[in-house]
């Protein structure tokens, strides 16, 4: 997978949706990190918009991948 990143906030939201969906605690502890680091520099109202993207793409992921049986 190739993602461009262009905004801090597309950083983030990629940050965010690694933290939660890492293998382990180690990797997401290290996607947290990230995701301060770039947080830092951002409004609230940005870290908001985009854990509510993160949490928005980690549930499509959860439903595209992983379908229930009908």
């Amino acid at each position: 997978m190739n993602t461009q990143l262009k905004t801090n906030q597309d950083a983030l939201t990629l940050a965010l949706v690694l933290a939660i969906t890492a293998p382990n605690n180690s990797k997401s502890q290290e996607c947290i990190n990230y995701a301060e680091a770039i947080a830092k520099d951002m409004t609230a109202k940005q870290v908001k918009l985009c854990k509510a993207a993160a949490e928005c793409a980690v549930e499509y992921q959860k439903q595209n991948l992983n379908p229930s049986p009908s």
